[in-house]
């Protein structure tokens, strides 16, 4: 996992204020209702005021599998997975590759995560098996590989750049490892837990969500699992409270139940979600107007930052009659305020569109599936939701 140093005093006393923060506030949060209003259909309803499509461009050597990540770098459009990291400019055209897999230099095993580092305008690969992270220019060359300890990365799941060679971590939780997120100071090789799982799984590795926090400014706000609230994480004084919350009425889990879960994962949420338990959110997202919050392939919530309201959404799609503009997997932002999410082509290419569209936008998204071939890299989704 990320290294975290053993310094007991310093590290406990922290630890212990994480876990009162789920039942301290100290100043009033702001509450969103309509959570418990019944699920809409993905898309029925959904207020787009600009939405455009970006088919990636296919070939032998930019071909992407498994997207887990997608960074926007200025006019570039950088896709991650576990086996690559490749460059698109903004109308899905081949740039480069960073790096590739193998165990040369400049290569790695499996990619951990990918984040861009504003200080000095590179990308940083993380490779968790080899423990290191590679550094990039914005043209994908090589310039400098970082060496850590071992296990450092083992559990990492997610990253950004803070700046002053610090990270925000979002890692797996395994067994009693469960620092879920994390504070990791790359020159130093340490770092401080932000949180702590009270429970544990049961000899499995179980990530919380794979985009569990938003990075906006100083200020990270992150989900947790089975909490309603919404956190602020601040980056300057590294201290994790509570700012808002999702009204329902569906039963929450004290922490005293959660210190009781020994086999956290998909299969309890399962359990919870049949026992009517309030389950929560494994995703965030953040923009001037909105929170979109997820929880992992069952639904969006979008938060209405002005109304407080938030709609609920099913995550999958009616592929047999595609007659609104669906969310489709939400990965990031952008500084226009967008949305991005993504689809494969196979998939794309077994929807039917209404025969009658009255949306312009979902008509923008059929015509870029239109000129797809099932074989083809996935295509990019934009979209930006009405204030």
């Amino acid at each position: 996992m990320i290294f975290v140093k053993k310094r007991f005093l310093l590290v406990l006393l922290p630890s212990l204020l994480l876990f009162a923060c789920r039942e301290s506030v100290q100043f009033p949060l702001k509450a969103f209702d309509g959570f418990d209003d019944g699920m809409r259909k993905n898309g029925d309803g959904l207020a787009v005021e600009a939405f455009f499509a970006v088919p990636l461009q296919s070939g032998a050597q930019c071909m992407v599998e498994g997207i887990k990540k997608i960074i926007p770098v200025d006019s570039l459009l950088i896709v991650v997975s576990e086996r690559s990291v490749l460059a698109f400019d903004r109308s899905g055209h081949y740039i480069c590759n960073f790096g590739q897999r193998g165990n040369g230099e400049g290569e790695y095993i499996k990619v951990s995560t990918a984040y861009w580092d504003k200080s000095t305008r590179t990308l940083r690969v993380i490779d968790g098996i080899r423990n290191r992270a590679l550094v990039y220019a914005q043209n994908g060359k090589l310039l400098d590989t970082l060496f850590f300890p071992p296990a450092t990365f083992s559990l990492l799941g997610t990253a950004e750049s803070l700046g002053r060679h610090r990270l925000f971590c979002a890692n797996y939780i395994y067994n009693d490892q469960n620092v879920v997120m994390s504070d990791f100071d790359m020159s130093k090789e340490e770092g401080e837990p932000v949180y702590r799982f009270p429970g544990q799984t049961d000899n499995t590795q179980e990530y919380t969500g794979r985009h569990p926090f938003a990075l906006s400014g100083n200020e990270i706000a992150c989900v947790l699992p089975f909490d309603n609230r919404i956190y602020v994480y601040s980056t300057e004084d590294m201290s994790l409270q509570p700012r808002m919350e999702v009204l329902t009425r569906q039963p929450v889990l004290a922490e005293e139940q959660l210190v009781e879960i020994e086999d956290y994962g998909i299969n309890r949420y399962a359990e919870e979600l049949s026992r009517g338990v309030f389950v929560g959110f494994t995703d965030i997202f953040e923009t001037s107007g909105h929170y979109l919050l997820g929880f992992s392939n069952l639904y969006y919530a979008v938060a209405d930052k002005v109304a407080g309201r938030v709609k609920r959404y099913g995550y999958g799609v009616d592929k047999e009659n595609v007659d609104c503009l669906p969310l489709v997997n939400i990965l990031s932002t952008d500084n226009d305020g967008y949305l991005i999410g993504y689809e494969n082509a196979f998939d794309l290419k077994s929807w039917r569109f209404a025969d009658s569209i009255q949306d312009r936008h979902l008509r923008v998204m059929e015509r870029a599936v239109s000129t797809m071939a099932e074989e083809d890299n996935p295509c990019l989704f934009f979209y930006k939701l009405k204030r």
